[in-house]
């Protein structure tokens, strides 16, 4: 009798009908698997059809959690981090640039010196807490129409794709005055290779604009939600007359005066398969994963601009780029346009003549970083030929209504340009930056291109 039990538990885990009787219930259904079932071979049991149609429904039902999971874990391992493969920050700023030194290719009143110049004349230095940066010469008087000495340099190593973001504590602005970031197609002529400008305007402007410059069938894909700033040539080719697409911040303190009052801040662009897309924040809205230097761009939201693949692919247009800074008076965008802003007196020529007018041409940087995904490839540098880093370095030509546009109004008190009774339409006060003290930022040169600070913005 004690054999019973045995026996009848061995028929029935040998009997595989058992499984597939109507009505039977079992606390748990082996079938189940977290794993792919295979599926029903030719050679399948035909007697056991309702066991066939219970694998089935299992399948089926599993199939959707094993694709939600399957769905998770492939995000994650797409979901790479964004490493730091570059920065240029700090005493070492310098030695991943080069000094360009060619002719101004937007017809300029400056004179690109080389880096012995720069540094002897204090026009590249470091601050007394080992802030880089550039300025243009306004320690001196010069006849009208004459170039003044400036700073454009050009990164030794080249990009195609990737995370760039740029800390600016201090930015250039002014009449006449014309600063710029932007990435610049290296191998071919203007604009085969593509031109990407992330931080620009002229005068007083106080919202940034974005803009890019290519061969003909690059557009600016105009859906909505694509981006947050305003709209202006959606058509970026610059093969007739050099505009390029534009889209302007939406943010009003995202260049020039208001963009220093507040700390300055910081420009990010984010070039992938997904096309061209930028940010900017003020010093109090900086995200806090790139505090961190842990960028998550997917986290930021919808970007001031946008140059999605759809209608520009981002590696036909944009080939091997590198970072150029640059400060620029007058030329083809400043100075062409000088008189549609009424706050500007004289002739940009005549007003940059004197050094007094030019105290705001000093462009400070905490960092330029450049960021890569888990596992591209490191990436070197570059022996350049300064002939064929040109480029336009401009923007669209503005009319009446973008000019009024561009510079954000107040009713608040307003400062006054120097020379001129016209004032800002920013409000706020004039930064003076004068290089023998003063009050503000006062700029006195030092030994080895090290100027030193006083006061506070």
């Amino acid at each position: 009798m004690r054999l019973l039990p045995t026996i009848f538990l061995l028929l029935f885990l040998s009997s595989g009908d058992v499984l597939a009787k109507p009505g039977v219930k079992l606390p748990y259904d082996p079938s189940r698997t977290l794993l792919p079932l295979k599926p029903h071979s030719s050679n399948s049991d035909p007697k056991r059809p309702v066991k066939r149609a219970e694998e089935d429904i299992g399948r089926r039902m599993f199939s959707q959690y094993e694709v939600r999971e399957w769905d998770r874990a492939e995000k994650e391992k797409r979901q790479l981090r964004w490493e730091q493969q570059i920065a240029y920050e700090g005493k070492t700023f310098f030695d991943g640039w080069e000094f360009f030194t060619q002719p101004d290719p937007t017809l300029g009143l400056v004179t690109y010196v080389d880096n012995s110049t720069a540094f002897k004349k204090g026009l590249a230095f470091w601050t007394g807490d080992g802030k880089p940066g550039i300025q243009v010469d306004h320690f001196s008087s010069t006849p009208v129409n004459t170039p003044r000495d400036s700073v454009r340099i050009t990164t030794k190593s080249m990009f195609a794709g990737g995370l760039f973001i740029i800390d600016m504590a201090l930015m250039p602005w002014g009449c006449g005055v014309w600063p710029a970031f932007w990435t610049l197609g290296y191998h071919g002529e203007w604009p085969t290779t593509g031109e990407i400008d992330i931080v620009e305007g002229i005068q007083a402007m106080t919202n940034n604009r974005y803009t890019v410059h290519t061969l003909p069938g690059c557009e600016i894909n105009q859906a909505p939600g694509m981006y947050t700033g305003q709209l202006g040539n959606p058509d970026c080719d610059s093969t007739t007359g050099g505009s390029g697409c534009t889209i302007g911040s939406d943010s009003p303190t995202s260049f020039g005066m208001p963009f220093n009052e507040a700390g300055g801040g910081v420009f990010a662009m984010l070039w992938n398969d997904n096309g061209v897309r930028m940010w900017d924040w003020n010093r109090a809205q900086i995200p806090e994963d790139i505090k961190t230097n842990s960028p998550t761009p997917d986290q930021w939201g919808t970007p001031r601009a946008a140059w999605d693949a759809s209608t520009c692919d981002p590696y036909k247009y944009f080939q091997a780029q590198v970072l150029v800074l640059n400060i620029d008076l007058c030329g083809v965008w400043a100075g062409t346009l000088y008189e549609t802003f009424d706050y500007c007196p004289e002739t940009c020529a005549e007003y940059i003549s004197d050094p007094k007018n030019l105290n705001n041409t000093v462009m400070l940087l905490n960092y330029i970083k450049v960021f890569q995904q888990t596992g591209a490839a490191a990436i070197p540098e570059q022996a350049h030929d300064n002939s064929n880093l040109t480029g336009a370095g401009g923007d669209a030509p503005l009319n009446a209504s973008e000019v009024n546009a561009s510079v954000r109004q107040s009713q608040s008190a307003s400062a006054v340009i120097p020379g001129s009774s016209a004032s800002l339409p920013n409000g706020g006060k004039r930064q003076q930056l004068s290089h023998g003290g003063g009050w503000g930022l006062g700029l006195g040169l030092g030994l080895g291109g090290v100027i030193s600070l006083f006061g506070v913005l």
